[in-house]
């Protein structure tokens, strides 16, 4: 495995209450500070990650529902699929 240098991100936050609270929870959950907001950044992203491909697949299976309902509306188109790919090859 290769080293890699850390790097540092500096986060401000406008109640101090907030900070206390971040450290008391890393503190009850044994790890410092930084790693503490790392695995809250790190489940953040991943819970973004899997809403983003569950949208992906929703936007998916709305639009092949909209493909049916419009093939549907327009009806057979007289010839048939194969018919068509060969038509095509031979062109």
């Amino acid at each position: 495995m290769s080293e890699t240098t850390p790097v540092r991100v500096n986060i401000y936050l406008d109640d101090p209450e907030l900070k206390r609270k971040i450290k008391v929870a890393a503190a009850n959950g044994g790890v410092t500070l930084s790693a503490y907001c790392v695995e809250a950044i790190e489940e953040k992203l991943s819970r973004a990650r899997s809403r983003a491909i569950a949208t992906s697949e929703l936007e998916q299976r709305e639009t092949a529902a909209a493909l049916d309902r419009l093939r549907t509306e327009i009806g057979p188109i007289g010839i048939s699929v194969r018919e068509l790919i060969d038509k095509g090859r031979r062109m």
